[in-house]
């Protein structure tokens, strides 16, 4: 009878709890989500991580830990069969001026722009900055009817050349907007000063950078464009109420989902489109540098690169601890591994790092989702260095271009660190230039370039931490034999002639390719076949000029030149 007259009082209470919760939780248009905090165990917690939004983990005595979650209206229901005793986080709604033009927000730059205002301020950087910035859209129209926007920073515009891509994005849960602020302002910076800074300099030189302040602006502006604040005026998740930090393909698994939140698969393909070196997105609720993985504990499975995350990871939170020693020292002075903290899966951090063959990280950069107008300078201060610093992170490690050794062309090939690499943290060299770019601890590697259709070539590659190392590689094509792998393929002289042009291959085993000459206008002008040893051509009737000539193999071309006719 006592156990049945507990199990009926447990009832009761439940019953009471979360009928008053669920009058204080109208969930509708104007209130989507809430935020609730519960103490959990570890395998509590483990299974709450799973199946919901968990925001923000702080230990606490033994095998418990104060969570805190946001629950969406297609989640509560779910959420409140679990049982936990919660209580409801009622966000403090900070002081916020908001920025109404362009001139208003960047004269003292203690606002929060407008939607429109954030329009105008990213039309006007590429409007003033023509030369070194052009403003992208990654999403055209979200579902609320706002735009995802990127600025494009670079001197050179069209080309990446030989260049690491560098991509920092924020505010993808739309109530963390301590980032959109320091995104644009870092934007305004970086353009302002490149004719004076010589860091802005050579980030702008020597990266292709690109900025994107806000990717999720139906969260950000739910309640209205002309506002924002702590949820629900501005909410974490997107307009479909979904979480674009769990929304993403999971590592380490076969993703079957063609039905990705529209924000997430815009950002899925613009990765896929410009293969970043590195990337970096920032949210607000904490202050720490949470490195991959996500979805794995460390004692589970490191990063490849783990003590390359933990250098620079220290590196980023100690130059804001220059700043304010106070500042960004959540997980023991501002550095974790993210599944360490607590594990996530379809986050977008570990898609990049997993399937993009990038380096991404999480930066958690106030304990405030939305910091107080007053005070954003001092979060622009505390963080100016550690950003631009971090930019640089990707010109270190190593890098070079991979070629034909043949035709001096480019070639995509995988770059692969021997016993070191694995869950895909190696990198490839990348078409049209054949450049690549790898960083990594110091140290010495043994390192193998390999692509199709040419034999693999493995070096030994010393890295200092901080430098960069250049290691250019000539792939051989697989019909060249080893013996000759580093002699040219053919010789063709004189050059300049004034009649006879002789041909000589150095191809083994010997066979036969195709020749052809062009004039300056690209018409073939002569063509025949060229063998083993020496082949010989009369050009004496040929008008005085340059002309290019092309050797092909089954119609790839394998050797090119010009020759200049007397």
């Amino acid at each position: 009878m006592k156990k049945f007259l507990s199990f009926l009082f447990f009832i009761l209470i439940s019953t009471s709890i979360f009928a008053q919760v669920d009058s204080l939780l109208p969930f509708n248009s104007e209130w989507p989500e809430t935020y609730v905090e519960t103490n959990l165990s570890k395998e509590q917690l483990k299974q709450v991580c799973k199946d919901f939004s968990v925001d923000k983990v702080t230990p606490e005595n033994g095998d418990c830990y104060r969570v805190r979650l946001c629950i969406g209206s297609k989640e509560y229901g779910r959420f409140l069969s679990l049982g936990y005793p919660f209580t409801i986080v009622s966000g403090s709604k900070a002081s916020v001026k908001m920025a109404h033009t362009y001139q208003q927000l960047v004269s003292a730059w203690d606002r929060y722009p407008t939607y429109s205002t954030y329009l105008a301020t990213m039309d006007t950087f590429q409007s003033k900055h023509p030369d070194i910035c052009h403003i992208e859209t990654i999403l055209e129209n979200t579902a609320a009817n706002h735009k995802i926007l990127v600025a494009h920073i670079s001197n050179d515009l069209q080309n990446r050349g030989n260049k690491p891509a560098f991509f920092y994005t924020s505010t993808m849960h739309g109530d963390e907007v301590t980032g959109y602020y320091l995104m644009l302002r870092l934007i305004d910076y970086l353009l302002s000063n490149y004719d004076s800074d010589p860091q802005v300099q050579n980030i702008v030189n020597n990266v292709d950078l690109w900025i994107c302040p806000l990717e999720n602006p139906d969260g950000t502006y739910r309640n209205h464009n002309d506002s924002l604040n702590e949820s629900p005026y501005s909410t974490r998740h997107n307009y479909t109420d979904d979480d674009l930090n769990r929304s993403y393909p999971i590592a380490g698994q076969n993703n079957n989902n063609t039905n990705y939140p529209a924000e997430v698969q815009a950002m899925m393909e613009f990765g896929a489109q410009h293969h970043f070196t590195m990337s970096a997105n920032l949210h607000g609720g904490a202050e720490v540098f949470n490195y991959p993985w996500d979805t794995w504990e460390s004692m589970d499975k490191l990063h490849a690169d783990d003590s390359w995350w933990n250098h620079i990871g220290h590196n980023f939170a100690n130059t804001c601890h220059s700043q304010n020693y106070w500042y960004f020292q959540d997980m023991y002075g501002g550095v974790t591994e993210g599944g360490d903290w607590y594990t996530i899966t379809g986050s977008r951090q570990d898609y990049f790092t997993y399937f993009q063959n990038c380096r991404e990280v999480t930066l958690e950069v106030s304990s405030d989702k939305v910091v107080s107008s007053r005070n954003l300078y001092k979060y622009w201060n505390y963080t100016r260095k550690a950003l631009l610093d971090y930019i640089e992170e990707s010109l270190n490690g190593f890098r070079g271009i991979v070629t034909d050794t043949i035709t001096g062309l480019p070639v995509e090939a995988k770059v692969f660190v021997n016993n070191h690499d694995r869950d895909n943290s190696h990198v490839f060299s990348l078409l049209p230039d054949g450049n690549y770019h790898r960083p990594i601890k110091g140290g010495t590697y043994s390192v193998t370039y390999t692509a199709e259709g040419y034999l693999p070539k493995t070096v030994n590659v010393t890295v200092t931490d901080g430098q960069c190392t250049v290691q250019d590689i000539k792939l051989v094509p697989e019909y060249m034999d080893i013996a000759v792998q580093e002699a040219p393929a053919f010789v063709i002289y004189p050059n300049p002639t004034h009649g006879f042009l002789y041909v000589t291959s150095m191809v083994r085993p010997p066979k036969q390719f195709d020749f052809q000459m062009f004039d300056i206008h690209g018409k073939i002008i002569h063509q025949t076949k060229v063998e083993a040893g020496t082949s010989t051509m009369d050009i004496s009737e040929l008008p005085a000029g340059t002309y290019a000539i092309r050797i092909m193999d089954n119609h790839q071309v394998i050797y090119q030149t010009k020759i200049v006719k007397q």
